[in-house]
């Protein structure tokens, strides 16, 4: 396993992890707007807009990405790791590198908008819920989530 800078080259690949990911992890807790709604938050200039305002990573395993994540001004964002990987601690090591990260750049307490199917990941790392709020999406239906924060000094 290698974590490193993610680059412009990886976008596509870390868009279908992500696609993957959603595709298979939000199925039953959300409904579809909900899944267009994730996808299209996560399409290509989104993704590119983290790389470039903050600082994103990718961890590999034999040339594949297998996981990411970003960190831009305090909040942490894309952690996503392959479905059949997950619960083998990558997730925990792509949030340390994003702390170590936010810390270094003077942030004493990283948020991040947690997934329902998500919310108890970040619950075993400390994260405290703030709120618990929703998005309308498309035809009236709701995208439940939460609203968490940690402090990191």
């Amino acid at each position: 396993m290698n974590v490193r800078e993610f680059k412009k080259s990886d976008l596509g690949d870390v868009r279908e992890l992500i696609y993957r990911t959603i595709d298979v992890c939000y199925r039953k807790d959300y409904c579809p707007e909900a899944i267009k709604f994730f996808k299209d938050w996560h399409r290509d200039e989104h993704i590119l807009k983290d790389a470039e305002n903050g600082y994103m990573i990718v961890l590999t395993e034999n040339e594949r990405i297998v996981a990411t994540g970003a960190v831009n001004d305090g909040e942490i964002k894309r952690v996503f790791v392959e479905t059949e990987l997950q619960g083998k601690g990558f997730g925990r090591l792509i949030m340390e590198k994003l702390e170590e990260r936010a810390r270094q750049d003077g942030v004493g307490r990283v948020r991040l908008d947690a997934s329902l199917p998500s919310e108890k990941f970040y619950d075993l790392l400390d994260y405290e819920t703030t709120e618990k709020t929703y998005l309308e999406v498309e035809n009236g239906k709701k995208l439940d989530y939460y609203k968490m924060e940690k402090l990191i000094k």
